[in-house]
């Protein structure tokens, strides 16, 4: 182990040379600002290298030192098991003969006339096999205080080697650093523990230990904000660069910095999403059956497409949050300046997906809108894990109302951040969406408006906050058709219209999805549905209502 590591810190020595050269050299021919920062990336680059070679070579010599304290050990060891095995032999041979000494004493003393010479005889004969005896016993004792002594001993080197390989010339930042120092550190220290820390230690970091993902979820957004803005810019892009997945994740970091962790994340799924799409197309070929594969693929390449849209050096998608193992999904649309006013966060309803991201279709009236308010507005198409995919768990208190404790701290985390700590917030759910949106203001979210789009119902604690305004845009659709049913089978009746949203009348439907009469049950729940969608669409048929909501936004 100590060989392979000097040779690999060979290797990298020989790399940092290398990189060293083509900084120096590179300006003989090249004059332009990117030849400076080609040069000054490569010199950083050089100096991260130094830290991971003079580590390695850190910890080769530790194992060089252990080997030979090891080697020494196993000659020490081999002489003793040789000494116990003598001294155990000659313990064998001793009782053995202390078991045949005196024999004849019992005979003589039987006698008529006890034969005193045969007795003391046999008795010196017995005080001589039990010193034999006790002096085998003591050089056994000897050999096993010697092995207790090998035992501590090679304790001690196995502690010091292992400490050495720990130290901070052998780790840097990752010296002491422990599955149980990080269960035990708060979210805030923590955050400065890595603030100090390259982008190398980083990466390694998150991968010997990814529960550092979770416990820095638990840290404020406020806290993260200030924690964030005392950082240099090069602290940023090694955080950036080194823990995307967390940066691009942690509330209370400014946006465009999210935006940027997130091209790197979106990057890496992208590399998956590759080796996913060659591995089963070449299983569709070898299985003779093409097509048999054809809608997974799609599947595939719908997010690939997505995906390259948010990445490259002049993105058109802007991921605010990008997990898709965890289902989660946040694209920012708009760029937070000194002139944002108004902030939209647009909760889809039920069904949603990160699916429905690929498409486009999600995005439409938040794009809209945005668009009407131009650099002072910012919105954000939010879906943060599981969103309901059933009546059933639409229509359900909990499910809402731990989804609002979630979107809470999404708005705080916005609320924190110094381009975004002035603004409007407005909060715009479609169908359970609103559900959503009223749950997080039972978690402590103040929006200063809240549109419903045709939203299905708010929480039975929920009440209007005094300085927020709310209003209801809809259509008379399927939902709303429910929402009047007897005993109330829609969140128990506490629907928009019913617990005190602003509304005008519903918003007449275009002739492709009016009921007429004699159409049928199912035109009708179709139309309905349609209805139902619309509101959340940006067609002609629906510009009515989107010049409402924008005037509604704006409304001072």
């Amino acid at each position: 182990m100590a060989k392979l590591r000097s040779s690999r810190a060979t290797k990298i020595r020989d790399a940092q040379q290398a990189l060293r050269a083509a900084a120096s050299g590179s300006g003989a021919e090249w004059k332009a600002m990117s030849q400076t920062a080609f040069a000054a990336k490569l010199s950083k680059d050089a100096a991260d290298i130094e830290l991971l070679a003079a580590g390695l070579e850190a910890q080769a010599a530790a194992l060089q030192t252990y080997a030979g304290q090891l080697s020494q050990l196993k000659d020490r060891q081999r002489v003793l098991e040789q000494q116990r095995s003598s001294a155990q032999m000659a313990v064998g041979l001793a009782r053995v003969k202390l078991l045949t000494a005196g024999a004849a004493e019992p005979t003589a003393m039987k006698a008529e006339l006890p034969d005193t010479d045969a007795v003391a005889a046999s008795r010196r004969e017995t005080a001589a096999a039990q010193t034999v005896v006790d002096d085998a016993d003591a050089r056994l004792r000897a050999v096993d205080a010697q092995w207790r002594q090998l035992v501590k001993d090679r304790s001690s080197i196995d502690s010091t080697c292992a400490a050495a390989l720990q130290a901070e010339t052998a780790l840097g930042g990752l010296a002491g650093l422990s599955s149980a120092r990080i269960a035990g550190t708060s979210p805030s220290a923590l955050l400065d523990l890595i603030s100090s820390m390259s982008e190398n230690d980083l990466k390694i970091l998150l991968t010997r230990h990814p529960e550092l993902a979770k416990a820095l979820e638990k840290a404020n957004p406020d806290q993260v904000a200030r924690w964030w803005g005392a950082l240099s810019s090069s602290q940023h892009e090694a955080l950036t660069v080194g823990l995307p997945s967390i940066v691009g994740a942690l509330d209370g970091v400014p946006a465009l910095s999210r935006v940027a962790a997130n091209k790197m994340n979106a990057q890496e799924r992208i590399d998956t999403l590759e080796k996913a799409i060659a591995h089963w197309q070449k299983l569709a070929e070898n299985a003779g059956t093409p097509h048999r594969f054809d809608e997974r693929i799609a599947e595939l390449n719908k997010e690939l497409k997505y995906l390259e849209r948010a990445t490259g050096a002049d993105p058109t998608v802007r991921l605010y949050l990008y997990d898709r193992g965890r289902d989660r999904i946040v694209e920012m649309i708009g760029t937070p300046s000194d002139e944002t006013k108004n902030v939209i966060t647009y909760v889809p309803g039920t069904f949603a997906a990160m699916d429905d991201f690929f498409g486009g279709e999600v995005q439409k009236v938040a794009k809209y809108l945005q668009q009407q308010g131009g650099a002072g507005t910012v919105a954000f198409v939010y879906k943060d894990g599981n969103f309901p995919q059933s009546i059933p768990q639409a229509n359900d208190q909990e499910f809402a109302l731990a989804a609002g404790r979630q979107l809470n701290r999404f708005t705080a985390g916005l609320s924190a951040q110094p381009l975004l700590d002035h603004v409007q917030q407005v909060g715009m759910g479609h169908s359970w969406g609103l559900a959503n949106v009223t749950a997080a203001e039972e978690s402590g979210t103040h929006w200063g408006k809240v549109l419903s789009l045709s939203g299905a119902g708010v929480p039975t604690a929920w009440e209007r906050a005094p300085h927020t305004r709310y209003a209801d845009f809809s259509y008379e659709d399927v939902l709303q058709d429910a929402q009047h049913l007897p005993g109330n089978p829609v969140w128990s009746g506490r629907n928009p219209r019913d617990v005190g949203f602003e509304h005008g009348d519903y918003y007449p439907p275009p002739a492709a999805l009016q009921n007429h009469p004699l159409n049928g049950i199912v035109e009708s729940v179709r139309n309905g549905l349609g209805l139902h969608n619309l509101i959340a669409g940006t067609s002609a048929d629906n510009r009515a209502a989107l010049r409402d909501m924008k005037s509604f936004i704006e409304e001072q």
